[in-house]
């Protein structure tokens, strides 16, 4: 048996499209535009690397990730404490030592298979002036090396937005 739908539920509907229409038309005439989408920034894993752009503007990004790999691979991004390089972080490491008092925070991890490209994504808001490093920290075996050792790291400082 239908259910009797009062006038105010069946004009809701129209009542958003016309809102709709009218802000399709009034918000250009006004210069105003929705917002941009955030970049998109591929980062490519190859066995025992990774490429991305050179550069990074600040603000909202969003980093996919790409293995053209043989092998597993991640993308593990952390924002490094101001002052801490990549260098430092590796000597840390190589030492046995742990690299958490380097580290501001997490950003995230993204996992991909050979040949696959992550169906999520990381949404961050990249600072100006600051240092991210991205790793893989996968190994080939329990008697093989982490991936980073291996020269599967990077770090980029991010540059002022224009």
């Amino acid at each position: 048996m239908p259910v009797d739908q009062s006038a105010s539920a069946r004009a809701l509907p129209s009542r958003q499209r016309l809102l709709a229409q009218l802000a399709a038309v009034l918000l250009p005439i006004m210069g105003c535009r929705p917002p941009a989408a955030p970049p998109e920034i591929l980062v490519t894993g190859v066995d025992y690397a990774f490429q991305l752009p050179a550069t990074l503007k600040s603000g909202p990004a969003v980093l996919r990730f790409h293995n053209a790999g043989t092998v597993p691979h991640e993308m593990a991004v952390a924002l490094l404490k101001q002052g801490v390089t990549l260098g430092r972080m590796m000597e840390v490491m190589q030492a046995g030592g742990e690299i958490d008092s380097l580290l501001e925070g997490t950003v995230g991890i993204l996992i991909a298979q050979p040949g696959d490209t992550t169906i999520g994504a990381l949404a961050v808001d990249l600072l100006p002036g600051r240092t991210y490093a991205i790793g893989c920290q996968f190994r080939d075996g329990p008697d093989r090396p982490p991936h980073l050792m291996l020269g599967m790291i990077a770090s980029r400082e991010i540059s002022p937005a224009r």
